[in-house]
């Protein structure tokens, strides 16, 4: 459950940075078309397209680390199952020579249970920063939104189109912080789970 609702807000986050490449590539053309009023929008759209780029980049990077959460959750479920299930019968059993071995079983068990959480752990953390990254991008692309429509209001008649970009590029970057908060909080829930 915690690892598909990453995926899925990973896919917000992933679309919505498309959308936005696409977009500074469209305004791009606009700014072009009304010449020397919108100026500065040309700049504007290099970072917007920088910022989408990156994002893109990063949220692939997330999705491949999402499957090795996803598996180190599974290893770190056999290993607690593991665990368990040695020390239900270590506490069960009587015979000494078999107390022995399912000591030697419990210590290797508990070993296991160790590395597994740590692991789980490490990648959480790394995820997080991960998120953490992208968030910075989208208050950088709020920033932007706002210079944009300065930009787009001495943009004459090109001003409306231009500024439906603005408009564009704070919605987006409200959503894809939405679908952060979202993943971070699971993450959070995740790491509570496992300490």
């Amino acid at each position: 459950m915690t690892v598909a609702t990453v995926v899925a807000q990973l896919d917000v986050i992933l679309d919505e940075a498309k959308s936005l490449s696409l977009t500074s590539k469209n305004a791009r053309v606009v700014a072009i078309r009304a010449g020397e009023s919108a100026l500065g929008f040309k700049s504007i759209t290099n970072f917007i397209n920088e910022f989408s780029a990156r994002t893109i980049r990063i949220t692939n990077e997330i999705n491949q680390h999402a499957h090795l959460l996803f598996k180190l959750a599974l290893n770190q479920l056999r290993a607690t199952q593991f665990f368990d299930h040695i020390s239900t019968s270590l506490d069960k059993n009587s015979d000494a020579q078999a107390a022995t071995t399912l000591n030697k079983l419990h210590q290797r068990a508990q070993v296991e249970l160790q590395q597994s959480l740590s692991q789980l752990y490490l990648e959480l953390q790394s995820l997080s920063a991960q998120f953490e990254e992208i968030d910075q991008q989208m208050r950088a692309a709020e920033y932007i939104a706002v210079t944009s429509r300065v930009e787009a209001s001495q943009a004459g008649e090109y001003c409306a189109s231009l500024e439906s970009v603005s408009d564009y590029i704070s919605s987006a970057a409200k959503r894809i912080k939405q679908a952060i908060s979202t993943n971070m909080n699971t993450l959070s829930e995740l790491e509570r789970i496992i300490k």
